[in-house]
């Protein structure tokens, strides 16, 4: 029988008593309303709602102690978070179909990603067709980001603070504005790291 935490890293969390709290918070808060391995961590709250999935990878990190985060997941819905992403406080995913987020990927505070705009301009009792969300591997989304029904963000990208994404940004770029523009290339030679340092 495997453990579905490394020995070594066992041992390394047992001795930082505020990583077990947030193991043990995170199984008390979302276990059964998603799919979270033993190894999430959530500081503070969540808000898991809807009746469809929500899936966290190994080593997500949410931070809710200051806003909690909240994930809508609408009946046959899904919200997929990668391995070793970092959400922070106040962030918003709802998906009427699909939101999915890559691994190591850092999302910063009221983050605001949805799949549908909920309602249309003149029939606004009538839900429009959604749209599925994907942020790729190591995106960094800065915080107040709102990201509309539609889009995809490329790998190794950076979302400036404030922004509204509208449409596709390719990998390796810096985008920000309303609408958000890419105004410069990631060095793609430069690895980026985690929050967690991985």
């Amino acid at each position: 029988m495997s453990l579905p935490i490394p020995l070594d890293k066992l041992r390394k969390i047992i001795k930082e008593p505020r990583q077990v709290a947030a193991l043990l918070n995170a199984q008390l808060r979302i276990g059964w309303r998603a799919r979270a391995p033993l190894s999430v961590r959530l500081h503070g709250k969540v808000r898991v709602v809807g009746g469809g999935e929500v899936i966290f990878g190994e080593g997500t990190t949410l931070f809710g102690k200051v806003v909690p985060i909240e994930f809508v997941s609408h009946k046959g819905a899904r919200i997929m978070v990668g391995d070793h992403t970092f959400i922070n406080y106040g962030s918003t995913i709802s998906a009427h179909e699909r939101v999915t987020i890559g691994r190591h990927c850092l999302l910063g505070h009221y983050t605001f990603i949805v799949d549908n705009n909920q309602h249309g301009i003149s029939h606004r009792n009538v839900t429009p067709p959604s749209a599925p969300v994907v942020l790729e591997d190591h995106t960094w989304i800065c915080a107040h980001v709102v990201i509309l029904p539609g889009v995809r963000i490329g790998h190794h990208s950076v979302i400036g603070a404030g922004s509204v994404v509208t449409q596709n940004i390719p990998p390796h770029s810096v985008a920000m504005g309303n609408p958000a523009r890419v105004v410069q290339a990631v060095d793609a030679q430069t690895p980026a790291k985690s929050i967690n340092g991985r």
